[in-house]
């Protein structure tokens, strides 16, 4: 994991996250201009994005790696949260994703039933097949997870109208 300054993220964007990975990812194309795609984020300290290396998204951030996300909570939610997570997307080695001390929100990579906890229970015999076929992309390169290192966090104000 990244070194970095926890207090950048404040107190409730983190519970925020924690809750959410509803993410949409904002990175920019090869001519500047910037690009949007729905995520599924991993949030455990920091946030995590789990990406083909073929993938557009891939491709944009191994050219410039400046990034915004914004986790939302889910679409029918009666009122509308959103947490703009701000930074540099950081590859994060196959080794490091794998290590003993797994961070927080690498912990799905070894299980995906664990939602981020370093707890691994007992694991089904139909879901280590899941888990070791992307442990094995992860291992071999062709998916790459990002760490993002932020600048900006904080919670969007609230924009959806109550009824």
């Amino acid at each position: 994991m990244s070194d970095f300054d926890k207090a950048l993220i404040p107190g409730d964007a983190t519970e925020f996250m924690e809750r959410n990975g509803r993410t949409f990812m904002i990175t920019l194309r090869k001519d500047g201009s910037p690009t949007g795609h729905p995520m599924a984020g991993f949030f455990g300290g920091a946030l995590y994005l789990n990406m083909y290396a073929a993938s557009a998204k891939s491709k944009n951030l191994g050219r410039d790696d400046r990034i915004c996300c914004v986790v939302t909570n889910p679409s029918d939610a009666p009122a509308f949260e959103a947490a703009v997570y701000r930074g540099r997307a950081r590859k994060v080695p196959a080794e490091e994703v794998f290590s003993e001390d797994v961070p927080q929100g690498l912990a799905w990579a070894r299980n995906p039933r664990s939602e981020g906890s370093q707890e691994q229970p007992d694991i089904p015999p139909e879901d280590q097949r899941k888990i070791g076929e992307t442990a094995g992309r992860i291992t071999r390169g062709v998916r790459i997870i990002y760490e993002i290192v932020p600048t900006e966090v904080g919670m969007i104000a609230a924009t959806r109208p109550e009824d």
